[in-house]
């Protein structure tokens, strides 16, 4: 990874730094347009695309005259700030951000992802997830970005998110890290209550860790909420896991990886 020049975030706030100090990037409108052109890094953004992008939520497409100004007044910071590092680049009717993608925290996390799902040992998915999670520091263009903007610009990031989780979690139950692994499931299911490979880790971690009750609760627990909220049962994995564990049973693989980890 780079540890001098130019240093961009787009995951939580939009920030730019220089050799470790802040740079000035100016306005929420260039913010969000800086963010956007960094998302897409190399890959050219249609100007309609941007200028409905960068419009306020409920009103109409700004002009390209608007998109113009916010482009000149970016290319002036990043002139001003910048190592040279990233160029802002105008092809007929696109825009696109050339430089190198390790200068964005999201690229880092997407490849750091992706050498995860591809490593073979528990002990190297466990450390490529864990570098992709601290390179997480909140949706992509939160400070800047309109709820709409985040559903459709950062939706794929957030599953992805939730993958690095899974792939991390998987993998610290393969090792045997059960006691941290279980505090971590409590803030995880907390957050996605109904997400069914999360449950049966931490049912299984509890159980691991000799908390029989604790985990015949996570699931009963959840059996009732399906029940409430979906008029659903559980599925029959976790309903395997539950009998297992009511029998002091050993939890097999199939009862755990299944779902959002299937596809990881």
């Amino acid at each position: 990874m780079l540890a001098t020049g130019s240093r961009f975030r787009v995951l939580g706030t939009v920030e730019w730094t220089v050799d470790g100090r802040p740079a000035a990037i100016g306005r929420r409108r260039e913010r969000l347009l800086l963010g956007l052109l960094l998302v897409e890094m190399g890959r050219p953004l249609p100007m309609d695309r941007l200028t409905d992008l960068l419009s306020e939520e409920g009103e109409r497409p700004r002009p390209r005259a608007d998109l113009y100004v916010d482009v000149c007044r970016l290319r002036a910071s990043l002139r001003r700030g910048g190592d040279g590092s990233v160029q802002l680049l105008r092809s007929g009717s696109t825009y696109t951000l050339t430089g190198d993608p390790e200068l964005v925290d999201l690229h880092r996390f997407t490849r750091l992802v992706d050498r995860a799902r591809g490593a073979t040992t528990p002990q190297e998915i466990s450390r490529l997830a864990s570098l992709a999670l601290a390179e997480w520091r909140g949706p992509v263009l939160e400070d800047v970005a309109s709820d709409r903007i985040r559903r459709g610009v950062g939706a794929a990031f957030e599953e992805l998110h939730l993958t690095a989780q899974l792939l991390h979690v998987a993998a610290e139950f393969d090792i045997g890290n059960y006691w941290p692994l279980a505090a971590e499931l409590a803030r995880l299911t907390e957050a996605h209550p109904e997400h069914e490979t999360l449950l049966a880790f931490r049912a299984a971690t509890l159980y691991a860790c000799g908390r029989r009750a604790d985990a015949l609760h996570v699931l009963s627990s959840a059996r009732t909420r399906l029940a409430a909220r979906l008029g659903l049962d559980l599925t029959r994995e976790l309903k395997d896991l539950q009998d297992a564990i009511l029998r002091d049973g050993p939890v097999h693989p199939r009862m755990l990886r299944r779902g959002a980890l299937g596809s990881v």
